[in-house]
Order: C-alpha cells, then sequence, then structure tokens
C-alpha cells in the first residue's frame, strides 16, 4: 500500500471517528456560520476570560437564552440582590437596565478589582463554607435580609445551597431567582431547595461566554405571568 493510500485512510479514519469534524463541504460551511455567529456575541473573545459581548462589554456568565430573556424583561423598576460579582453586576448596572443592583462578593481580591455599579454597591462579605453547602447564618447568606424584598435574587456565588434555601425568604411575591449551572448534578441540591419552597422552574439552556457545552441556567418564581412581555416581543439593542 503507498503512503498516498496510507494517509487518505488516515483521514477517513479521522473522519469517521471524530465527531465535531464536518464531513462535507456544505457541513463545513454551515459550521462556520455557526461560529461566525458566536463570534458576534463575543464568545471567542470569553475563551479563557472575563465574559463579554460581540463588542466588549461585560456580560453575565450565563447562558445565552438566559442573558436575553433576562434582557427583555428587565427594567428600571426592578432592583436585584446579586450572590457572588463580577461581569454580571457590570451588566446589570448598565444604565436604564435595573434600578438597583446590590452584588455580595466573598473573595478579597476580586472585590478589590471590581468597579462599583453606579446604580447600587457591591460588598465585601467574607464567607468561609464551600461553594455548594455552609450556614444558613453566616454573614454572607444573610446580607441579602439588608434591603429586602427584591424583585430578582442571582446565585452564583459562594454557599449556593445554602443561599437557595434562603432566599425565597426575601424575594417579592412576583419575584425571579436565576441559578446558575444547573445543567450539573452538583447544583441539584440547590435547585431543589427553591422547588421546596414552591416555586415554578424554567430551564434555559444554550452556550454560555467562551464554554463550549451546552449549559443550562434556570429562573424560578411563584409568578411567571409577571414576567411575560406584553403584546408583541421586542428587542433591546444594547
Amino acid at each position: 500500500m503507498t503512503r498516498r493510500s496510507l494517509a487518505g485512510r488516515a483521514r477517513g479514519l479521522i473522519l469517521r471517528t471524530a465527531p465535531g469534524i464536518p464531513r462535507s463541504r456544505r457541513e463545513a460551511r454551515t459550521s462556520l456560520e455557526a461560529l461566525a455567529t458566536l463570534r458576534g456575541q463575543g464568545w471567542h473573545r470569553s475563551v479563557g476570560a472575563a465574559p463579554v459581548d460581540g463588542e466588549g462589554r461585560p456580560l453575565p456568565w450565563l447562558s445565552y437564552s438566559a442573558v436575553r430573556w433576562l434582557d427583555e424583561v428587565l427594567h428600571p423598576g426592578v432592583r436585584v440582590f446579586e450572590y457572588g460579582s463580577g461581569s454580571s453586576t457590570s451588566w446589570f448596572a448598565w444604565p436604564g437596565r435595573v434600578g438597583e443592583i446590590v452584588s455580595v462578593e466573598h473573595d478579597a481580591a476580586w472585590f478589590a478589582q471590581l468597579p462599583q455599579p453606579a446604580n447600587g454597591e457591591i460588598r465585601h462579605v467574607p464567607c468561609a463554607d464551600g461553594w455548594w453547602d455552609g450556614s444558613s447564618d453566616s454573614p454572607y447568606v444573610t446580607a441579602i435580609a439588608d434591603g429586602a424584598p427584591w424583585d430578582v435574587v442571582v446565585i452564583d456565588g459562594a454557599s449556593r445551597t445554602v443561599c437557595a434555601r434562603v432566599a425565597p425568604k426575601y424575594l417579592a411575591p412576583s419575584g425571579l431567582v436565576v441559578l446558575d449551572d444547573t445543567d450539573l448534578a452538583t447544583t441539584d441540591p440547590a435547585a431543589a431547595e427553591l422547588a421546596a419552597h414552591g416555586l415554578g422552574r424554567l430551564d434555559l439552556w444554550g452556550f454560555k461566554p467562551g464554554v463550549q457545552r451546552m449549559t443550562c441556567t434556570s429562573v424560578f418564581s411563584w409568578d411567571f405571568n409577571h414576567w411575560l412581555l406584553p403584546g408583541p416581543a421586542h428587542h433591546h439593542t444594547r
């Protein structure tokens, strides 16, 4: 068998065994179009870096579908409390998106790098607990009580299971809880805590900035009707 034949067989084996490689010119063309869409959303710029949109503006590290939905339903009358600070805080702070954003951050070094939002504040509240479990009366978990009730609570920081257990107590009757990474089994206990309070669940699947797999961000509420768009759907340009 010639070297050229061996090379041809090797290429054929790679194409058959590597599921992500396009198998025709048509597949290659449409794959490039999909990559162009992701590039336009800032996905490539977010790989190994802070999540941003196509123009370099901060984005929450949530699924793209969740970010798009939130951008549609949020308005300046909404008050947001956030466990875990970062690009999402800057996104909520965008002029006209929400009325107030208050965020707590347990990491002192990270907190020192974060800009304070013009329409709220980021508070440094130490937390000795882990990412999932911890104490229900720790200062980090109970920080939500100051300023409650909240229209939106975002759980994307430390002690997520415990934060999910406590958050509904400080949520407005028509409020919304945003819980990230619900595609992971480690987040199941936090989702179960919210369900135990009687909140319904809506899963928003899709890519998230810089992540190459499908992810899920879930929103929970007692009253999803409150968050339905009135009339024809509209699209924000910011």
